[in-house]
């Protein structure tokens, strides 16, 4: 393999050895020690992949103090041979040279984009997870090419994740890389993003105390968290010392609602579906109340509720929602006068709809599919005005 280099070290005819009161020789520049370090390597046996591998490390130590490069100068010498062991056959070489360049500030970009789409994972992982010099251009490009889990969560790592690269990984889907951009405090997350995710959230539960102490927690969205997760995780949502007191009681007040809603349960002797009955009849069957059920798993409330909001026989309600049918869901949820928050609820921890399959929200809290279309959607299961 040529690695660009084919003239000598710079060198002196010996000298007799130096008196006592004579200088050291000046130390070697940066060109005579690329120089040094090329022909060396070439002498060593360039086929030999540990010769590559340290010609590879001592070329990354040298990097921050090359030259500005130009045409044929020794920083566009040392590039050249930096982007062949980018390309090396042999992993450890790749390796070798991935785990040196990550933390090198003025890495070329050509040899980072390289190593960041190597297909094996302990040579792009560390530039992913760790080099400043990888563009959030590449970086976008990466995410848009469906890579591995891992580089997706190596990316969501990154000490400083920008928007528009959170709101893509938040985009794939992969609930893991998702995950650690939730706990990654350099992440900088958009509201519209954090609204999908709370909306996404009761079908991650792994999820909600990350977003419970994500920074920067808008209250609308605290509040809406507070309304159908664990208890100990609202607990961690009042306890934020950025709330002001007005977000804190409305968060206590979805606590006691909800031990209340478990304590009425536990102390009368009607049946799920008896309580909804009661409720329609009182003009309480609501959305909070189906959200205090779907916070306790009372799924057969929830069938019952929305048998007696949307007017449909129990057992086309059973139908649609264990037909795992998104769409036929959401059509339901509207017909029942609900939310489509509501809907996203009860595809996840009703009708147990995969979360790459759920059928979201349009911008943020509107229905995706018109009337007309939502109620096509019913009439494949029997269901007519």
């Amino acid at each position: 393999m040529d690695y660009l280099f084919d003239g000598p070290p710079e060198s002196s005819t010996a000298s007799p050895a130096p008196a006592s009161n004579v200088a050291p020789p000046p130390a070697r520049t940066v060109t005579q020690r690329v120089g040094a370090a090329l022909v060396e390597s070439r002498l060593a046996g360039m086929g030999d992949a540990g010769v590559r591998a340290s010609l590879a490390r001592t070329l990354c130590r040298l990097l921050p103090d090359l030259p500005p490069g130009g045409a044929e100068t020794v920083s566009t010498v040392a590039i050249r041979a930096l982007e062949q062991l980018a390309r090396d056959h042999i992993v450890r070489v790749r390796e070798a040279l991935a785990t040196s360049i990550k933390d090198v500030a003025c890495a070329p970009p050509a040899v980072v984009a390289t190593l960041a789409r190597d297909i094996e994972r302990s040579v792009a992982e560390p530039v992913l997870r760790c080099c400043a010099a990888l563009s959030d251009e590449d970086l976008l490009d990466i995410v848009a090419n469906a890579p591995a889990g891992w580089a997706l969560s190596a990316i969501a790592r990154r000490h400083q994740v920008a928007a528009a690269l959170s709101d893509a990984i938040a985009g794939t889907g992969d609930a893991a890389a998702t995950g650690v951009l939730l706990d990654n405090s350099g992440a900088v997350i958009a509201e519209h993003t954090l609204e999908s995710l709370v909306d996404e959230a009761a079908h991650h539960p792994d999820w909600q105390e990350k977003l419970a102490r994500r920074p920067t927690l808008p209250r609308r969205l605290a509040v809406r968290l507070a309304d159908f997760v664990d208890l100990t995780v609202v607990e961690a949502l009042r306890r934020r010392p950025d709330f002001d007191a007005a977000t804190v009681a409305d968060i206590a007040a979805c606590t006691r609602r909800r031990i209340d809603w478990a304590e009425d349960a536990a102390q009368e002797t009607e049946t799920p579906e008896r309580r909804a009955v009661r409720l329609h009849r009182q003009g309480k069957l609501d959305e909070t109340a189906l959200g205090d059920a779907l916070s306790w798993n009372e799924t057969g409330f929830v069938r019952a509720a929305l048998t007696l909001r949307a007017r449909v026989a129990p057992d086309v309600v059973d139908l649609i929602l264990d037909a795992h049918d998104a769409t036929a869901v959401t059509a339901l949820v509207w017909r029942a006068g609900l939310s489509m928050r509501c809907a996203m609820q009860i595809q996840a921890r009703v009708a147990a709809i995969n979360p790459r399959a759920m059928l979201n929200a349009r911008q943020g809290s509107g229905f995706p599919l018109s009337p007309a279309a939502m109620a096509r959607h019913l009439e494949r299961y029997g269901v007519r005005n």
